[in-house]
């Protein structure tokens, strides 16, 4: 296994994403996907984004890729001295090749390349010498286990060997950091654990970081650093031993740039959703917060049915089933 040192420069961060705002707009609204996103990645580290669909996590990859351009705010690679959200298209393009490999939930692969061409491919528009290239080629296929089927076009793959293309393909350029988004939604768990076995060897061998958006707790449980995002904020950092279904028990409550900190969803309802709180400091290293006593007056209460387990507010009768409560 490889060893990296903690150097001064292995703690400067690849990716760096500062106060990013994306506001979708169309005739009649306007929706914002992320609201003054502000995050980093370091060489070597595994990062997954969790959180609901619409929270922002595919806007973000897709954001720190260089494929959407955001609303306000800088996006900074590693080796690219300005923010390329302030470069042409070409530009970006350009740097990404040498910057960052991308892995989507459906495979790009082009029908008619077989493997070696379709993983070849990348590098070819990149300009890398066919020596180079030849060698980067044969380290990859050994790499994700498809040096005996190098020359099957897509058409003759499983969804699992197709994926693997992939993540080769994405590496072909030896770049900082691989982004991916859901990349095994499509595939059966077993396979699943397979590629994200091929991702962690490729960590440790060549030193790639890697950010993933994922709903899954297979991939979610690979990463180093786990970021919570709701409604396009980041609300909360989680370590290794997360899990999706109990995020309370691992959450550390995210305080951003502009020293907002988003308070989830299930504290709020128990407490009628209050508009402020009290903050108080306590022996320096504590702060409590309580509701001022404006407030009170809007706490409501709150139940549980017992059998379908839906919070029944304001009511005795559950909405979800039916039942009345007593």
């Amino acid at each position: 296994m490889m060893v990296v040192q903690k150097t001064e420069q292995a703690l400067k961060p690849i990716l760096h994403l500062e106060e990013v705002y994306k506001i979708y707009r169309s005739e009649k609204t306007e929706t914002a996907a992320l609201r003054g996103v502000s995050l980093s990645i370091y060489p070597g580290e595994k990062v997954a984004l969790i959180g609901q669909s619409g929270a922002g996590k595919t806007t973000l990859v897709n954001i720190a890729g260089g494929l959407l351009q955001p609303t306000s705010g800088k996006i900074f690679w590693s080796g690219v001295a300005r923010d390329i959200s302030r470069l042409s298209s070409e530009q970006i393009i350009r740097a990404r090749r040498e910057f960052a490999g991308l892995i989507f939930q459906e495979t790009k692969l082009i029908p008619h390349l077989n493997v070696v061409q379709n993983i070849k491919l990348g590098g070819h528009l990149a300009g890398i010498e066919n020596e180079i290239l030849e060698e980067r080629t044969e380290k990859l296929l050994e790499l994700v286990g498809l040096t005996e089927r190098k020359k099957h076009r897509p058409s003759m793959l499983s969804g699992g060997e197709r994926q693997r293309v992939a993540i080769a393909a994405a590496l072909i350029c030896d770049p900082k950091l691989v982004l991916a988004d859901e990349l095994t939604a499509s595939l059966d768990p077993l396979t699943g654990e397979k590629i994200l076995d091929v991702l962690d060897e490729i960590n440790e061998e060549l030193n790639v970081a890697y950010l993933t958006a994922t709903h899954s707790q297979q991939v979610a449980s690979r990463a180093e650093r786990i970021i919570e995002i709701k409604d396009g904020v980041i609300m909360a950092i989680h370590g290794k031993r997360v899990r999706l279904r109990e995020l309370g028990a691992t959450r550390r409550l995210a305080v951003d740039n502009q020293n907002r900190l988003s308070i989830p969803d299930q504290f709020m309802r128990a407490l009628g959703n209050p508009r402020s709180f009290k903050a108080t400091l306590e022996k320096g290293k504590k702060i409590t917060l309580s509701l001022p006593e404006e407030e009170l007056y809007e706490v409501s209460e709150v139940l549980t049915c017992p059998v379908c387990g839906a919070l029944v507010e304001n009511s005795r009768v559950c909405k979800k089933c039916g039942t009345v409560i007593t």
